[in-house]
């Protein structure tokens, strides 16, 4: 217990309180005239260093930010390295306002193929239009910063000069090298020379014929892939390097006549592919926050718009499952609607016009290929638009005059 050196006083832990009441004296002064004396007991002392210790082990720690070569990005359920020593612009880029879709059906659908992207499998990825494939995997290479190429298939296209092309000078036969034989035989060389495996995309791969498939035939063979140059020589794959397949259809064919260009694709080439999966158009869940992201001024000026898409989409992704209506209603017909309803506004002063979505809906409606088609869309969407869907021969907005167009 502290004792105070001016009258002899006992304190039981703390001096200050006597000092002041008693001498009128701080204890600095009093420490001043008195080095060393003590003013506080051992037992508070002690109490304070064991909550000071108790504090200390409370206290969040600093984590040291992870090192390159630790650093991953969880997507879905499944977490990824990212290569941190690969540009972006050596990626594909990452679509607009990209969400990854969680939800039943094609949440479901993602998390496989991210599951075979981590194991390094080739993958053939099949759904109808605006289904989000190429989608993923466009996001997927620059969430990990995976190196990738992007192969558009077309019917006509050379694919033999994606691998190696051949031309003649006065020096004789030459032969060079094409950008998917370097892309699968070499990958992507860093800056600091590391050889990265890249992701190989095919694109629309069911319009390829037959010749042009076969092309792909030694570089998916699951065992050891391999690439053909010229002259007939042949390389590996670089070890890692995924080549994933985009289609409409599974490789049969489209039994539904609405995708022409698509053909039956060789199964033993498709089996060739390590892992198939089907995407299905998204959930309303996971779709209408990216329509609401897509479409700022909508969310703002009028909300309500999203809630009755939500039901268009609905009914009419429905009848095209139930092959009631002949027409494609993807994400990027949803889209196309919305995006018109944004630039009626713009047009109108920002305004939101009367009927806007009966106006918005002729951008999607008149790319209906025959008047059955365009009439079915239009009876299934009228319950769900204020004043009905747009109706053919509608011309009550057309005035004579000087101001041809009234409130249209």
């Amino acid at each position: 217990m502290p004792i105070c050196k001016v009258c002899g006083h006992v304190e039981k832990d703390w001096l200050a309180d006597h000092l002041a009441e008693a001498h009128d004296m701080s204890v600095e002064a009093y420490l001043e005239a008195h080095p060393g004396a003590p003013t506080v007991s051992q037992r508070l002392l002690d109490r304070y260093e064991e909550e000071r210790a108790k504090d200390k082990d409370q206290r969040p720690r600093r984590r040291l930010p992870p090192t390159p070569d630790e650093l991953t990005v969880r997507l879905g359920s499944v977490e990824f390295p990212v290569n941190t020593d690969v540009p972006a612009e050596a990626c594909l880029p990452l679509p607009d306002n990209y969400r990854l879709p969680r939800k039943k059906g094609l949440g479901k659908d993602i998390q496989h193929a991210l599951v075979s992207l981590r194991r390094q499998r080739s993958v053939y990825i099949w759904g109808l239009p605006g289904s989000g494939k190429d989608a993923l995997l466009s996001a997927w290479s620059a969430y990990t910063r995976t190196p990738a190429s992007i192969y558009q298939v077309e019917p006509g296209v050379d694919i033999k000069s994606w691998f190696y092309s051949r031309s003649f000078d006065k020096d004789g036969t030459s032969y060079e090298e094409g950008e998917l034989l370097r892309d699968l035989r070499d990958g992507y060389t860093t800056s600091d020379g590391r050889q990265v495996p890249k992701l190989i995309v095919l694109s629309d791969f069911d319009r390829a014929d037959r010749a042009q498939v076969e092309h792909i035939r030694l570089a998916a063979d699951s065992i050891m892939g391999r690439v053909k140059g010229p002259r007939g020589v042949t390389y590996p794959v670089l070890p890692g390097t995924i080549i994933a397949a985009t289609a409409n259809t599974p490789g049969g064919g489209d039994t539904r006549g609405r995708m022409t260009s698509a053909n039956v694709i060789d199964a033993s080439i498709l089996d060739r592919f390590e892992r198939t999966f089907h995407f299905r158009w998204m959930d309303w869940g996971d779709e209408g926050p990216i329509v609401r992201a897509k479409f700022p001024v909508l969310a703002e000026k009028c909300p309500d718009v999203f809630d009755t898409m939500k039901g268009i989409t609905s009914v009419l992704r429905k009848a095209i499952a139930a092959e009631d209506l002949y027409a494609e209603f993807s994400h990027r017909a949803l889209c196309t609607i919305l995006g018109h309803a944004e630039d009626l506004i713009f047009c109108n002063g920002g305004n939101v016009s009367t009927h806007l979505l009966k106006k918005a809906t002729r951008a999607w409606l008149d790319k209906l290929p025959d008047e059955d088609s365009r009439q079915t869309a239009i009876n299934l969407m009228d319950p769900y638009i204020e004043g009905g869907a747009i109706e053919e021969g509608d011309t009550s907005h057309i005035t004579t005059g000087d101001e041809s167009l009234v409130n249209w």
